[in-house]
């Protein structure tokens, strides 16, 4: 996961933003209450569920995760290895045991666009867990024609320190 982020950090820097603008939380609620915008939540489906999202957040993933475990024999040698040396927390090898894949969601752009038809707004603001999927989704929908915003600083460090309205965990 963090190899994903580092690259997308990397692609972003490396490219100018496209998109319109980074706004507040404040600003993306407004925006959104005046049916100027509606806010689209790029986190997995697991992340919306279970670490909450903003109230009116249509959760639409930018990209999907996949996890194909590793043998059999390779994870009974980690339960082995905790047991042995009562170490579950700090087991070191755990996220080894999964070959993680990123695949980009090809029905975002087409889903986004269906959202706004939906309710009826002119653009999209773009969310996160702190910034740099929104980014990359943001700069990808304004390619394709999109009037998109990013919020800053996402939902965690963005919305939720700015105290706007949320729920869901």
């Amino acid at each position: 996961m963090k190899l994903l982020f580092t690259i997308m950090m990397l692609f972003s820097l490396s490219y100018a933003d496209s998109y319109e603008a980074d706004l507040t939380a404040e600003e993306a609620y407004e925006m959104q209450k005046e049916g100027k915008a509606i806010i689209v939540d790029v986190r997995t489906t697991l992340e919306f569920l279970y670490t909450g999202h903003g109230e009116g957040f249509i959760n639409i993933p930018s990209h999907f995760w996949t996890y194909d475990p590793k043998s059999i024999e390779t994870r009974v040698k980690s339960a082995e290895y905790e047991i042995q040396n009562s170490k579950v927390k700090d087991h070191p090898s755990s996220m080894k045991l999964y070959n993680a894949k990123e695949v980009i969601n090809k029905n975002f752009v087409s889903e986004v666009m269906k959202a706004m038809k939906i309710r009826g707004a002119d653009s999209v603001i773009l969310v996160c867990r702190s910034g740099p999927r929104s980014k990359f989704a943001a700069n990808m929908l304004s390619k394709e024609g999109i009037t998109a915003y990013n919020l800053e600083d996402g939902f965690i460090f963005g919305w939720k320190e700015e105290k706007m309205p949320w729920g869901g965990e």
